[in-house]
């Protein structure tokens, strides 16, 4: 804990500069080595991640859900144009009102890349563990235990596996949070003000694990400033939503049908789904505990608590301050929420892993302390092993052509026939790689159209669609080859390039209006 200016006065210049240096403990050699260690371990991680995801990238392994929505919407607006993304039919803001993004259109000044959003992503994941290491000093003053810290929150299977997942502004919070819990912990309130603030720039729905914490933070140190981020959560939640989202997508959030229970045939409001819900969860509990036992959701629940050994129980405040989103991921009808490999659970990192910084911290006896961190160390390590994206663990997730393989060279050589500015259809895996134009639809948009706009126009072709003017697709085509069937009399090929198995790229120019 901080020693109060009074008493650091009090003890003298000495006490004074230690303090000044809380952060590399009572031994200033062992802090610097650990701080040094610490260090490494989020720079390996940061480097590890880009470089393997970059990689990815290159060797066309990554999609248009996601990277590709963001990809095209930076790029539009580092080009002073409206984010109004044409792989979706919607404006970015509109789809998640995720306004955290402007702070990355500078770098697409400087680096206009789908791999400027992996870098950025990896590092904004990695900078999770300076909170965490900074909580850990503060609490514990044992730069040995904040070093296992670090290395259990970098290590956390959700953690590595989430970075793999194309790209998603929420990494953003994840130190974002991490900054804020910290500040909620140590009584901060200006810093607990920013980074809360920060936060809710990052997702319209941060509200569920903000709102918590600031609840807490008004109940252990200062109601005001508490109550005012609290309140302010909620009205930016119902503003991003009903507001921002409604007026530039049509509607207030497109997830309506992930809350189970419901009894309404096509389109509901969210109240009527909410309101199945409520009337289920009072009346079957039965059927509840036997949905909440289905399609992985217990063992979800454990990947993600497991990696801390379990000691946040010590003192679950904390880390409780994420019971909404956990429920949330629990309850929702897409298996993607309940799985750690998907961006859902990223929210949940910050408050796991400096809620059990916080539990540790509330064991007095220095030997119970020891065993606890040790847990912590040896749960992570098995956790990583087990179920982690790293080399050495017992699975590897990453699949993914080498970016000088030839069916790579192939497909680069075709994508760079493709006229910048041109108004293109392509294919899933080539989207990202040709997407920094005002007009680019995901194949087989607009001829038969999927995932587009508010799904309303689903297998419809849409009324712009012969002012497509390039079609870019494999030459082993498999998603929906009847419509390209049927534009082939309209197209001419204009590049063609294959690997000797047959993997590569062709693009196609469309030769007369035909009837697309």
């Amino acid at each position: 804990m901080a020693v109060d200016v009074a008493e650091d006065l009090d003890r003298g210049p000495a006490a004074s500069r230690s303090q000044a240096r809380w952060w590399l403990g009572d031994d200033p050699r062992r802090g610097r080595i650990c701080l040094a260690i610490s260090t490494a371990f989020a720079l390996a991680y940061f480097l590890y991640f880009a470089l393997l995801t970059s990689a990815v990238h290159n060797g066309y392994g990554d999609r248009t859900f996601d990277i590709g929505f963001y990809d095209q919407g930076v790029w539009l607006l580092s080009r002073f144009h409206a984010p109004f993304v044409t792989l979706m039919g919607r404006n970015m803001f509109g789809d998640h009102a995720q306004f955290i993004l402007l702070a990355v259109v500078p770098l697409y000044w400087l680096r206009p890349d789908a791999t400027t959003l992996l870098w950025v992503q990896a590092a904004a994941m990695a900078a999770g563990a300076v909170p965490v290491y900074l909580l850990a000093m503060r609490r514990l003053r044992n730069p040995v235990f904040a070093t296992v810290f670090v290395g259990a929150f970098l290590l956390h299977p959700a953690l590595g596996l989430t970075n793999l997942e194309n790209y998603h502004p929420d990494s953003f919070l994840i130190p974002l949070l991490g900054f804020a819990i910290y500040a909620a912990v140590e009584n901060r309130p200006r810093m607990f003000v920013v980074c809360s603030v920060l936060a809710l720039l990052g997702k319209e729905d941060v509200m569920l694990v903000l709102l918590p914490l600031a609840l807490w933070y008004a109940w252990r140190h200062n109601r005001r400033v508490g109550a005012w981020i609290a309140a302010a959560s909620v009205a930016w939640s119902v503003i991003a939503m009903a507001v921002i989202m409604r007026t530039l997508a049509g509607v207030s959030t497109r997830n309506a049908g992930r809350i189970p229970f419901s009894t309404c045939v096509g389109s509901c409001s969210v109240t009527r789904h909410v309101a199945d819900f409520t009337r289920t969860v009072v009346s079957k509990p039965g059927t509840v505990v036997r949905y909440l036992r289905s399609d992985g959701r217990p063992f979800y629940a454990w990947q993600m608590i497991a990696p801390t050994g379990l000691v946040f129980l010590v003192a679950p405040e904390i880390a409780a301050t994420g019971a909404v989103v956990v429920l949330t991921n629990l309850f929702s009808t897409t298996v993607f929420q309940h799985s750690i490999a998907f961006h859902y659970s990223m929210v949940l990192l910050p408050a796991l892993s400096l809620g059990t910084i916080y539990a540790v911290s509330k064991i007095t006896r220095a030997r119970t302390r020891a065993i606890a961190v040790g847990a912590v160390g040896v749960s992570s390590l098995l956790a990583a092993y087990a179920w982690g994206p790293l080399p050495l663990a017992r699975h590897q997730f990453v699949n993914r052509a080498s970016p000088g393989a030839p069916a790579v060279a192939a497909i680069n050589s075709v994508t760079h026939a493709l006229p910048p500015g041109a108004v293109v259809s392509a294919y899933d895996g080539f989207v990202t790689h040709v997407d920094h134009r005002r007009r680019v639809y995901l194949w087989p948009t607009p001829f038969d159209t999927q995932h587009w706009g508010l799904f309303q126009d689903e297998g419809r072709q849409l009324p712009f669609a012969d002012e497509v003017q390039y079609l870019l697709l494999p030459t082993d085509l498999t998603d929906h080859p009847e419509v390209l069937t049927r534009l082939e009399p309209d197209f001419v090929v204009v590049a063609h390039a294959e690997d000797a198995g047959h993997r590569g790229a062709v693009l196609y120019r469309r030769v007369s209006p035909g009837s697309s």
